[in-house]
């Protein structure tokens, strides 16, 4: 080998580069993919607990009664946090990644996503206004805030619901996305 500044080593001149090893373009990929799906699974797990508090911490806190209200959404995140959890430990391992369990594991991802997303829609047409999440929030908040109207509250409340819930449906297809592309690499390296 050529020192700095030193001499070549024999037989070379120095344009041998291209012929050196480099790590093979799926191995790139697939690192590219786990690093991404890691990514967006450790958001998920910030996530799923926040959602769960936003469904039944301002019912319990206020006296209300945990109804049917806050029952989907509590569920949908304890389902949630149980899949993405599980996904991390598939994708987190040393182990092969069997690209079938790691596509089904992210399709069960996105299709909570999705529901939850229609649950909060569903609930916003068909739920009365003092049983909404949103209103529950507003009216814990005025109460240890002192406000008069928790009213003022509401377009508040209802931009962190609507946060909450498109930022599950965006990770969720995050996460479907890229375990797509690490199921793939996966398997090409099967």
């Amino acid at each position: 080998m050529a020192s700095k500044g030193g001499t070549r080593a024999a037989g070379t001149d120095g344009n041998d580069f291209q012929y050196r090893q480099r790590v093979d373009s799926k191995y790139q990929k697939a690192a590219v993919a786990r690093k991404s799906i890691k990514s967006a699974l450790s958001a998920l797990v910030v996530f799923h607990p926040l959602m769960a508090a936003w469904a039944v911490l301002p019912s319990t806190l206020t006296g209300a009664e945990l109804d049917e209200y806050n029952v989907p959404f509590s569920s949908l995140a304890f389902v949630g946090f149980v899949l993405v959890v599980t996904t991390m430990s598939m994708v987190g391992s040393n182990k092969t990644i069997q690209p079938e369990n790691l596509e089904s594991m992210c399709k069960a991802i996105l299709v909570t996503g999705v529901l939850n997303l229609t649950a909060g829609v569903l609930m916003r047409v068909q739920v009365d206004d003092e049983n909404l999440l949103m209103r529950r929030f507003a009216d814990l908040v005025a109460r240890e805030t002192g406000a008069k109207d928790s009213a003022a509250l509401t377009p508040v409340a209802t931009a962190i619901e609507l946060g909450l819930l498109v930022a599950g449906l965006l990770l969720a297809l995050a996460v479907s996305k890229h375990g797509k592309a690490l199921a793939s690499t996966a398997s090409k390296t099967r």
